[in-house]
């Protein structure tokens, strides 16, 4: 091997081992291109990536040995057509006497230096083809040496891409790993919250009323306004659970999940009904529209003594719905309980409106529970 061989298979190790090195990525790319010009005597030299999607052409285009005035006079860089295309399609490498002599050649852009002499050699891994390195106007044109050189750097750039690539699938992995740990971390907590602490708040209550039923004033009053203490607990308690776990793509789900649970008292099931898209809401209404519909809910279980309940929330273009329908007592000329004057609360908060009265045939209860949605979901006043 005479000196010039070994100086050129030194440096293609010099670039293998620069894989491995804390340079980014287009700076070794950069100096992989350097160096096959400089091995080559290749005046001009270029190396193209193609994306993720291979069909929509090279994503990034980095050139060497033209300035930086003619190429702006030049313009858009290529995207892998004419013979760059044919040595990304065809995987092999491409070496030629005068470009433009190729029948796949379609000519050069304005202002472009001219080029003759052109060697193209993809760069890939495994089979893969991520790009192509090429280098054009040499004096007396490229060698098979050349080929073989060229083809080095080339497999060298293929691992630099594909361990970029790697990389950055790796950091996206645990990016999305950790989120994951910490969303089941807050729905386990979420869960523990609604069945424990919740349904022993809600026995509290339970047991409050059946006695404030059952004993004289002044303890009736006082025990009447330790439920209605413990309701107001249970509803905030409700809120921060659902906006702890709350996830745009899966809240409807946990909706539903949830006032099932808070429906068992009841014996049966209750019938449940959601049109619209709840996660075009933002997280103050979904948080708002949850605990409005378990708390309508839990005045049913506690008053209206109901042998069925129909819940329904109508997400639309500029308003939210929630209506709670029951066949039981009905309110009669009774006060609102504390839990619907908290649901009027909330409506006239968000500019909308609460309306109690009869159910289906002038039995039961209605309560509709409504509230003008912006388009960008968040709460809206009334026109």
């Amino acid at each position: 091997m005479d000196e010039q061989d070994r100086k050129r298979w030194e440096n293609i190790v010099e670039a293998a081992v620069a894989v491995t090195s804390d340079l980014d990525l287009d700076s070794l790319l950069a100096r992989i291109i350097e160096l096959a010009r400089d091995l080559t005597g290749a005046r001009y030299g270029a190396l193209g990536v193609l994306g993720h999607d291979p069909a929509e052409g090279l994503a990034e285009f980095l050139t060497q040995g033209i300035d930086d005035k003619t190429a702006a006079l030049i313009g858009d860089l290529p995207r892998g057509d004419g013979v760059l295309g044919v040595v990304l399609r065809d995987g092999v490498p491409l070496r030629l006497d005068d470009v433009a002599s190729h029948p796949a050649s379609v000519g050069f852009p304005p202002h472009h230096p001219p080029m003759g002499a052109f060697l193209g050699v993809p760069v890939r891994v495994n089979g893969q083809v991520f790009g192509d390195l090429y280098l054009t106007e040499k004096p007396g044109g490229f060698t098979d040496d050349d080929e073989r050189l060229v083809s080095g750097l080339a497999a060298v750039a293929g691992t630099a891409i594909a361990n970029a690539r790697l990389f950055d699938e790796l950091a996206s992995t645990r990016a999305e790993l950790a989120r994951m740990a910490v969303v089941e971390d807050r729905n386990r907590i979420a869960r523990d919250l609604h069945d424990l602490v919740i349904g022993r708040l809600f026995a509290v209550g339970l047991s409050l009323d059946r006695i404030s039923r059952n004993v004289d004033e002044p303890w009736a009053g006082r025990a009447s306004q330790a439920v209605d203490d413990v309701d107001r607990a249970i509803a905030d308690l409700r809120g921060a659970i659902f906006a702890l776990g709350s996830d745009a793509a899966t809240d409807e789900a946990r909706l539903v999940r949830l006032l099932k649970a808070t429906a068992a008292p009841l014996g049966f099931a209750p019938v449940i009904d959601i049109e619209g898209d709840l996660g075009r809401l933002d997280i103050g209404l979904r948080s708002d529209v949850h605990a409005v519909m378990n708390e309508a809910l839990a005045n049913v279980i506690r008053h209206a003594k109901a042998s069925s309940v129909h819940l329904r929330l109508e997400v639309a273009e500029h308003e939210v719905v929630a209506t709670v329908t029951d066949d039981g007592a009905g309110m009669g000329a009774a006060e609102p309980a504390s839990g619907l004057a908290n649901l009027s609360e909330r409506a006239q908060r968000s500019g909308g409106s609460l309306r109690i009265g009869p159910g289906t045939g002038g039995s039961g209860t209605r309560v509709v529970w409504r509230i003008p949605v912006g388009a960008d979901g968040t709460s809206a006043a009334l026109p």
